[in-house]
């Protein structure tokens, strides 16, 4: 395992433990889902971020680049579908909000 996998698994655990979850229970279930991801550390952690949020009514916030990763598309048309569906994902309550790595880039 990856020392950014065991990171965002300890943020996992420290998220969720009003909930009665630990690290111990967050890499039990990684190491139980692994296979299922085809042994792909990132997917798997997104998707037992998806499954926990899901589990105990929270929410949780997924880049664009999170959701590449996940459907196998690239960033660019993960953004697409994002920019072409905005109204219809706000709608059902999605919070869409870009956000550029170039400083400045959406200030107006």
């Amino acid at each position: 395992m990856k020392k950014e996998t065991r990171k965002k698994l300890e943020n996992m655990a420290e998220k969720y433990a009003k909930h009665g979850v630990n690290i111990t229970d967050c890499i039990n279930l990684y190491n139980m889902s692994l296979p299922l991801y085809k042994n792909d550390e990132e997917v798997t952690v997104l998707q037992l971020r998806l499954a926990m949020a899901e589990q105990f009514g929270e929410h949780d916030y997924f880049t664009s680049e999170d959701v590449a990763v996940v459907t196998g598309e690239s960033v660019e048309k993960v953004n697409q579908h994002i920019e072409e569906n905005k109204e219809e994902l706000m709608n059902n309550g999605s919070i869409v909000e870009v956000s550029s790595p170039i400083p400045g880039l959406f200030d107006k």
